[in-house]
């Protein structure tokens, strides 16, 4: 298993990503969530593998989720939204434990 890289802090300005290496060199640096790398290069070669070479919308798609992921991660508002949601998950769970 490869090691995962650090996470950079959030916000970071993202990098231009207007092209798979780009979108690669983005989550190699850690610009993503945990394994994304991994998931991109995964799913990318299955789709690749599946899809008709005159219609790689397919692909298209799958790149522009992984930019999303990228965009996400590095919103200003990211970490606190997180930490946010984790506690509200956290104030639900000791109102009602089961």
């Amino acid at each position: 298993m490869s090691e995962q890289p650090v996470q950079p802090e959030a916000p970071v300005d993202p990098p231009p990503m207007r092209t798979l290496g780009e979108v690669r060199a983005a989550l190699a640096a850690g610009l993503g969530f945990p394994g994304d790398l991994a998931r991109l290069e995964a799913e990318l070669a299955a789709t690749l593998n599946r899809v008709d070479f005159t219609d790689l919308r397919e692909v298209s798609e799958l790149i522009a989720a992984y930019r999303g992921h990228v965009l996400t991660r590095c919103a200003p508002d990211f970490e606190a939204s997180l930490d946010e949601g984790v506690e509200l998950a956290r104030s639900l769970k000791l109102e009602n434990p089961r």
